[in-house]
């Protein structure tokens, strides 16, 4: 299949995949263009609701909630509102449970009107109510509009929880376009990201035999050469550069359902976004946007991996290291960098395969086997870090944490820490193996 439109891919269905998978996107409909918020009372209608529950916040209702409420009056379709209040509102147990709070039950379809934090929010309330789900998108900054899990914070920690796919998906170029420049940018930020998700996922593919659809690589690859193909036009907020970001984030959420992991759509560049997030909740550090972060993350991420194209590893070397790692010393480390988010963290940590020292030499082992490999996937899927930095800096996206107020020197550390967020093969991981993360981590991010 060469037709990855998010159109076709909905139409197509169920199919079984060379892959040993039969995929399916969960996701039944999606409307991106100019003046499609007209089709919001047919969605509803299409899915048997008569009463809605709309969730958002002032920014979002500013944005879209006038057009959603004319739509629905029109339609004779009565709706309730709930506006969180915080000026930031944060997806972690006290929005979600406020949501709960003010859930009527007289309605019978949830309408979240927002992106990030609202979508995460809607999809656990539609998960746990059992209602259909419409999302109608303000910005086109992040790539959790057609995904089945939420991105939340739990216990102080960024976690990814199990939650309803939206059914339907409405975005509107009229009203994506005058999102915030900083939320458009944002949306390209975590498409870029994808080069490092997709050859992380080879690269564990090749270390750790965990599995891999070149499928589902093949739509990401698409969606993201669509985007950067496009990307000149977001600082005009063309609405086919605007259109183009939209879609490859819906289709980032159908590669995700499709391969029932979140290996094509985030890798060791979300991680240095999910760490500076709990650092800001925990201790009020600055922050940024979730894909203004992962586009920061994506030009760290290239420029380690140029890094390791310049390695050998040595067997004798990685086993040394592994041996000599003071884990008490390091997990102390974490607790004072994330203070009480951390303990997340530390209750599965120890017991990771990652200091597991049997796996360690089977992953080492692989390595070593297959590093003529490994480096042909670094070549094949990652451009030059000055690449994406001009294409940043060209959309007046930051480039470096320093811009967002995060100092630089503390980069090193943070990367430090990025294979202990999840158990998933990253480079921060591979570099660990190889015995040369502290040495890697402070030469290129000093």
């Amino acid at each position: 299949m060469t037709d990855y439109s998010v159109a076709s891919l909905i139409a197509r269905g169920a199919f079984a995949c060379p892959c040993g998978k039969t995929h399916a996107a969960h996701l039944k409909k999606a409307v991106v263009g100019s003046g499609v918020i007209g089709r919001l009372a047919g969605t509803v209608r299409e899915y048997g609701g008569t009463k809605a529950y709309i969730l958002c916040d002032a920014n979002t209702f500013a944005a879209a909630g006038i057009p959603v409420l004319k739509a629905l009056s029109a339609a004779e379709i009565g709706y309730t509102i709930y506006q969180f209040p915080e000026e930031r509102t944060e997806p972690d147990e006290k929005a979600v449970g406020a949501a709960f709070l003010h859930f009527d039950h007289t309605c019978d379809i949830l309408i979240g009107v927002g992106s990030g934090v609202i979508n995460d929010i809607g999809k656990i309330v539609a998960k746990m109510t059992g209602l259909p789900y419409v999302i109608v998108a303000t910005a086109p900054s992040m790539d959790g509009f057609a995904s089945s899990t939420s991105s939340v914070v739990r216990d102080g920690l960024k976690v990814s929880v199990d939650s309803k796919c939206p059914d339907a998906v409405i975005g509107d170029t009229e009203i994506l376009k005058n999102a915030p420049l900083l939320m458009i940018q944002s949306g390209l930020g975590d498409m870029l990201a994808k080069y490092v998700s997709v050859c992380e996922w080879r690269i564990g593919r090749l270390v750790t035999g965990e599995y891999y659809c070149e499928e589902v690589a093949a739509m990401i690859r698409a969606a993201l050469k669509k985007c950067v193909d496009n990307a000149a036009g977001i600082v005009t907020r063309d609405p086919a550069a605007v259109e183009a970001v939209m879609e490859g984030l819906i289709l980032s959420g159908i590669a995700a359902d499709y391969a029932g992991v979140s290996r094509p759509v985030s890798g060791v560049e979300h991680y240095f976004s999910h760490l500076w997030d709990m650092r800001a909740l925990e201790f009020g550090t600055p922050w940024s946007l979730h894909g203004i972060q992962c586009g920061v993350g994506t030009v760290l991420a290239l420029r380690g991996y140029e890094r390791l194209a310049t390695l050998v590893p040595d067997k004798e070397k990685a086993t040394a290291a592994f041996a000599a790692f003071d884990r008490d010393r390091w997990f102390g480390q974490i607790e004072t960098y994330l203070g009480g988010a951390a303990q997340a963290i530390l209750r599965t940590a120890p017991d990771s395969d990652r200091y597991n020292a049997k796996k360690h030499a089977q992953r080492l082992d692989n390595i070593v086997a297959r590093w003529d490999d490994i480096l042909q996937v670094v070549r094949e899927e990652l451009p030059p870090s000055k690449e994406i930095e001009g294409l940043l800096k060209s959309i007046g996206a930051p480039v470096s944490s320093a811009e967002f107020g995060v100092p630089a020197k503390e980069n090193a550390l943070t990367f430090m820490m990025t294979k202990d967020i999840r158990d998933k093969y990253i480079l921060s991981t591979l570099l660990f193996d190889m015995g040369v993360l502290e040495d890697v981590s402070r030469e290129v991010y000093r």
